[in-house]
């Protein structure tokens, strides 16, 4: 039974807009569409009621109309002839004729465009970039509700606490 939901990435695009992938694009095809692959695949097991696909168009080492699976996920490697924007709404147009709900992942407008006329939600290549974890601090967070004057600067900032109004109103009733 197919899953519910498809995620369509444009492969080069994807890889070519995104710094921590970009420089696996010199290397060999295995190499950098092992990479994305690999993106996706971490996703996918986050989120697995989705079929993941992605399409590299324009190869002319690989050619795999049907598709290979790396990383578990299907990608698909087109000659330069065949257009992988073309196959992208091809996909889309399939899979939505299905009813299925269709993610695509791109920044090419003309893929965005076409893509949304069918149906597909679309998600900018910024999709997959990492978030960044916030930094530990040194210290904790100070208390909810404490007073604005008890509370000490912390290390590192060159910022102080400001003081409420209510602590600045019992500061000038106090003196």
């Amino acid at each position: 039974m197919p899953k519910p939901k498809v995620l369509v990435v444009d492969g080069y695009n994807v890889i070519n807009r995104l710094p921590d992938l970009k420089p696996a694009f010199g290397r060999p095809v295995g190499k950098y569409a092992a990479a994305a692959a690999l993106r996706v695949s971490v996703w996918g097991r986050l989120h697995p009621e989705t079929e993941c696909l992605i399409i590299f168009d324009g190869d002319r080492e690989v050619v795999s109309g049907g598709g290979q699976i790396l990383a578990g996920v299907r990608c698909v490697f087109l000659a330069p002839r065949h257009g992988g924007d073309e196959e992208i709404i091809r996909q889309i147009r399939e899979f939505r004729s299905k009813k299925r709900p269709v993610t695509v992942v791109s920044d090419d407008n003309q893929v965005a465009n076409n893509c949304r006329a069918h149906g597909a939600i679309i998600e900018p290549a910024r999709f997959w970039r990492p978030r960044k974890r916030p930094v530990p601090r040194d210290q904790p967070s100070p208390a909810p509700g404490a007073r604005a004057s008890t509370l000490a600067q912390r290390p590192g900032s060159t910022r102080k606490w400001r003081r409420s109004s209510a602590a600045r109103n019992e500061a000038v009733q106090a003196g």
